[in-house]
């Protein structure tokens, strides 16, 4: 059978799969700290997310290349 090269979507896979080993391994040893955000630090975090939101529709929609 022929070789046949591996679509970006199995790459990506395999990046992420390899990313998050990473990050368990990171949590496991102490040098990474999860945790969840505050009440304060999600409004925070909402607000921007709808600003950045309004801020696009307001944008001019781009015109396609020829």
């Amino acid at each position: 059978m022929a070789y046949q090269r591996p679509t970006q979507r199995e790459l990506a896979a395999a990046r992420k799969v390899e990313r998050q080993a990473d990050m368990d391994r990171a949590i496991a040893e102490g040098r990474l700290t999860v945790r969840r955000m505050t009440p304060d630090e999600r409004v925070q975090a909402d607000a921007r997310w709808d600003a950045a939101a309004t801020a696009r529709m307001r944008r001019r929609p781009r015109p396609y290349p020829r």
